[in-house]
Order: structure tokens, then sequence, then C-alpha cells
């Protein structure tokens, strides 16, 4: 997840707490040391208390695609001046073993998902739905509805990526489908046939050309730790069953 950290005309500087909250990482602020969930963004103790980051909308990829959609974006480096070297992962044998979970007990232990498995965790209001991995397959265009907001969420495996649109487009609702004759960096909405760039959610060719898909926040996770914070969530199933519960939701 992506915030912005400005609160209240202040912007603040966060660091690594050290401290854990339901298996998940807490930030501080130095300015008032006040403790941040960032699963939520919410302060949850000190003089923010209460207080909640604005999430900006973020997407999970490889530097190859994004460098592709973004030829200009300046990367951190990993050159600290410290001397150190960092070629080894230090988290690569707890993402392995998939009976490492966290150092506390689950909140909310839920069998629907294995604990380790990755989804895309999605909140909008008092909605919130997880979008497996393992249930997406090699390349997904998945049209959904959250609450009151159409929703397409994109994966593809073999890229790494995963990134949320509204799909709604000057008051009017589309459905994206793969655009088998431009590849999986191209889709296609079925009403006026636009094809669409998958990064970006830009209209590059057709009736809608110009226009662009607004981004929804998004958090890649373990499914442990965003069913601890979000014990409601609906899950998405596999592709036979997501088609019924599309057209269901399509037709509401």
């Amino acid at each position: 997840m992506v915030y912005s950290r400005n609160i209240d005309s202040e912007t603040l500087e966060f660091g690594v707490s050290g401290k854990l909250l339901w298996n998940a990482l807490l930030m501080f602020d130095r300015q008032t040391h006040s403790l941040w969930t960032h699963i939520t963004g919410e302060a949850i103790s000190g003089k923010l208390k209460g207080k909640a980051l604005k999430e900006l909308p973020s997407t999970h990829t490889t530097w190859q695609e994004w460098k592709k959609a973004n030829p200009t974006t300046l990367i951190l480096s990993k050159d600290d001046g410290s001397g150190r070297r960092y070629n080894k992962d230090p988290y690569e044998a707890y993402y392995q073993d998939p009976l490492k979970i966290g150092l506390t007990p689950q909140k909310h232990p839920d069998v629907r998902i294995p604990p380790k498995d990755q989804v895309v965790g999605i909140k909008l209001g008092e909605e919130a739905k997880a979008f497996p991995f393992r249930y997406m397959g090699n390349f997904s265009i998945i049209n959904d509805r959250l609450g009151e907001v159409r929703i397409v969420v994109i994966y593809s495996k073999g890229r790494k990526t995963a990134i949320v649109f509204n799909r709604t487009v000057d008051g009017r609702d589309l459905s994206f489908e793969k655009a088998e004759d431009a590849g999986d960096s191209y889709m296609r909405d079925k009403e006026t046939n636009t094809l669409w760039l998958v990064l970006t959610g830009e209209a590059v060719e057709g009736g809608l050309k110009g226009k662009n898909l607004q981004q929804i926040p998004i958090m890649v996770s373990f499914w442990f730790a965003w069913i601890d914070y979000f014990p409601e969530t609906k899950v998405f199933q596999d592709a036979e069953q997501s088609t019924q519960d599309n057209l269901q939701n399509l037709a509401r």
C-alpha cells in the first residue's frame, strides 16, 4: 500500500518501529512518534491517534514493465554509502516456508485460502475483497463490483503485475476483455471496442481514445495479514465461480 504522508497540512517522516500488530508492520512518524499500521494507514497510538493517511494508487509489477510505460522513472538505489551489500534477500527463507506465518497467533484464522498465499486486497468504504494470485490464472482480466464501484482487476503471473481500475468512464460502465490481437499489454472494452493500455489505463485506439481509467488503491499482501485486519472480506474464487458471480453482479 502507498500513502500520502501529509496530515493536517504537515508532512510527516516515517520509520520502522520494529513493532507488530497482528503480525503486520507498525510505522512511527518522527514528528510526533505516533504509531501507524501499514495495512490501514491509521495511527493507533500517540498524538495523532485516530488519524488516517490518504491511500494512493499503486501498481505491483516488474521494473521492466514499469520502465517500459514510464521511461523517465527514477529508482531507489541500494547503495546507501555504508558499504553494506544487499545481494541476498534476508526474508527469502520466510517467503519460501509456507508454515512460517508470524510471531503471534492469527486473530481471525480463515481457511478459504492458505495463509501464506498472496492476494490483491481492495478496500472501498465498508467493502473489502481479496483476489488470490492462485485463482487468477496466468493472465486475467476480471470485471467485478465492490459496493457501488465497478472495478476491473488485471493480473499477469508472467509479468508479476497486479493493478485495479474503476471501469466507469463518463458515467458509463464498461466491461473489459483480453485484446487477443494486441497482446497482454492491452485490453478492450466490449461496449466501444476501444483499446486500453493495461499498465496505465489509457485508451490508445478507438472511440474513447485519450480517456483514462481511474486507478484504485490496492495492497498486495499475505492472506493471513489481510484477513486479520479485514475479517469480513469477500474472496474471489476460481474462474468458473467468478463468471457466475460476475454475471450476477453485472445484472444488479
